[in-house]
């Protein structure tokens, strides 16, 4: 996070302001209103780098399960070329080609999900 996202996120503490607005004159003087205002905030933050610590796990883990899908069709797509006669893999890849330049065709959809 940017440090002024942090100064932004406690714009209306008496620290960093002469007099917030919604705020009364007795809460900015008020240490124990004060402290617990920070630490509300604090918490707050703390919070929200737990998430985005999470959201990147996941994000990382999904990124390694792609990485694995793509190695196992390069391998089966592999294991295939071993066995298919090279017309017929020729005719398939082709045809594939033709599939990725038409921007209205689905690999996705041609599938039959549950």
């Amino acid at each position: 996070m940017l440090i002024w996202g942090i100064f932004y996120f406690l714009w209306d503490d008496p620290l960093f302001c002469e007099l917030p607005f919604g705020v009364q004159d007795d809460e900015l003087k008020d240490p124990e209103f004060i402290g617990l205002r920070r630490t509300i905030r604090l918490l707050a933050l703390q919070n929200l780098y737990l998430e985005i610590r999470r959201l990147n796990q996941i994000l990382a883990r999904a990124y390694e399960a792609r990485k694995e899908a793509d190695a196992r069709e390069v391998w089966t797509i592999n294991q295939f070329l071993k066995h298919v006669p090279a017309e017929i893999a020729d005719q398939i890849l082709i045809d594939r080609k033709v599939n990725e330049m038409d921007a209205d065709f689905s690999f996705l959809k041609t599938l039959v999900l549950p």
